[in-house]
């Protein structure tokens, strides 16, 4: 079997995506075509493609963004089911290795926590789980309406644009005690800004106590469904029940949008949100594997 491996055209990138989602069907098209839906806002992305008799039977990604930590790129390489176990996987791996910067000194991955078979593949090329995210649901669908303790308004920013910028952003930073931001993910609003310029519909909501930014959800509406990014509250403001209530609000605000179901992931370790969720009604439909390993 000869196997072609090549930078495939990515002026039509729709086989590349389909192949993703056959492979992983837990997959939505807004992740399965992330990287190149927000190509323009990447430091880094390449492509490579495996091809058996001119068809595609493989192919894999390494991205890194501008917001993530130095050293580190996130690499992904999906092949059909029915060419596994047949080389070309570690084929298009190679591949992306050699076109890494030689600054990059860490690859981080993803795997569906329901793959047994992928995760021993990975396991064998260096990767180690990390972190354990977990995915749940919630259908917008009667949905109630917060009811703010005294002091708490909640506003709809779903331009990203603050009068008071500076107070926002630094409370954004303050928020960030996720065990992302921990490893060096750390968003700041001109990264959401960024990545709001390509989806279908940005929708981020911002509490405040006594006029001083206390929370934020942000997130986007994509073929009706809601992807939250990021939840955060200030840590002085905490312990108030906030990302309750103002999730609650930021769900109307998506319905609003046209969005009918509500997606989001958890770190298995940052029981308080996974709390709030569990609050709110959302229900678990998965998990993923983060895997890292030295280049």
């Amino acid at each position: 079997m000869a196997v072609e491996i090549r930078v495939p055209d990515l002026s039509s990138y729709e086989p590349l995506v389909q192949l993703r989602m056959e492979r992983c069907p837990r997959l939505r098209r807004a992740q399965a075509e992330w990287p190149f839906v927000h190509a323009a806002e990447l430091a880094l992305l390449e492509v490579r493609a495996a091809y058996v008799d001119g068809a595609l039977v493989g192919w894999g990604n390494v991205v890194r963004g501008t917001w993530f930590p130095a050293g580190i790129a996130l690499l992904n390489v999906t092949v059909a089911r029915s060419h596994g176990r047949r080389g070309i996987g570690s084929a298009v791996y190679g591949e992306l290795l050699a076109a890494l910067p030689t600054e990059t000194e860490m690859l981080g991955g993803a795997i569906d926590d329901s793959d047994a078979a992928s995760l021993e593949i990975a396991v064998a090329h260096g990767f180690e789980v990390t972190q354990h995210g977990i995915e749940s649901d919630l259908d917008l669908v009667d949905l109630p309406r917060p009811e703010p303790a005294p002091g708490v308004t909640f506003e709809d920013v779903s331009s990203l644009e603050f009068a008071d910028e500076e107070a926002v952003e630094a409370m954004l930073r303050d928020s960030q005690t996720n065990p992302e931001a921990k490893e060096g993910f750390v968003s700041t609003l001109d990264t959401y800004r960024e990545i709001a310029a390509k989806v279908e519909r940005e929708v981020a909501a911002l509490a405040r106590i006594d006029g001083a930014p206390a929370g934020i959800v942000i997130g986007e509406v994509e073929n009706g469904a809601f992807g939250i990014a990021y939840t955060g509250v200030g840590r002085a403001f905490r312990g108030r029940n906030l990302a309750y209530s103002l999730k609650q609000y930021a769900h109307l605000l998506a319905a609003e949008a046209g969005a009918t179901v509500c997606h989001t992931m958890n770190e298995e370790s940052n029981v308080g949100i996974r709390r709030v969720n569990a609050q709110l009604g959302y229900q678990v439909s998965g998990g993923v594997y983060r895997i890292r390993r030295p280049r």
